[in-house]
């Protein structure tokens, strides 16, 4: 591997649009259970490609979020648990991939980096507790969640909406950034290749 991108959405911890590329300086694993525990040390990014990316971002005329992230194994739905956890820990957003992904990069010695889309923001709840739908056969207790409360359907259509805005921004850095060489130095073999 020459590099490892973790992208996809992100929830705001800091006040932010939707569709505002997160751009990781640190991705930080944790818990939190009304109380922020880290679980490990916090991984860097690597600064070089963090460079390249804010250059392409600011080249395609992005809004732009530069901080720590935060990765967590479960979704968090309420606003004031967000707002919560960005107070605790300093971070500009959460998600649940990136410290894995920087686990591994850091283990094997490759460049990491972290680029988000903001999908939901620091001042709205979700609209249903999407923990539900991560566990073995509990997606049934979301599904009645959904039919014992019909106004969370405006909720998912708003949260359909901010994604499909989310993710239009995403693959535009996404192109971008590919066509950019992903910000790495072209690779040199012993033939001059």
């Amino acid at each position: 591997m020459a590099l490892v991108i973790s992208t996809g959405f992100a929830g705001a911890l800091v006040p932010a649009s939707v569709g505002d590329v997160i751009v990781g300086t640190s991705v930080s694993s944790g818990m939190f259970d009304g109380a922020w525990t880290q679980i490990a040390q916090a991984i860097s990014c690597d600064a070089a490609v963090v460079s390249a990316v804010r250059s392409v971002v600011s080249q395609i005329g992005m809004t732009m979020r530069l901080g720590s992230i935060v990765s967590l194994s479960t979704v968090i739905c309420r606003a004031s648990e967000k707002q919560m956890i960005g107070r605790l820990t300093g971070a500009v957003a959460l998600d649940m991939e990136s410290a894995a992904l920087g686990m591994v990069a850091r283990d094997r010695e490759v460049p990491f980096v972290v680029f988000r889309t903001v999908s939901d923001l620091v001042d709205e709840d979700l609209p249903l507790d999407f923990n539900l739908f991560l566990r073995p056969l509990s997606w049934v207790k979301g599904m009645l969640a959904v039919m014992s409360r019909p106004s969370s359907l405006i909720g998912l259509n708003r949260l359909r909406r901010q994604s499909r805005l989310a993710a239009d921004r995403l693959t535009a850095v996404c192109s971008a950034y590919a066509g950019a060489g992903f910000g790495l130095l072209p690779a040199t073999g012993e033939k001059g290749t």
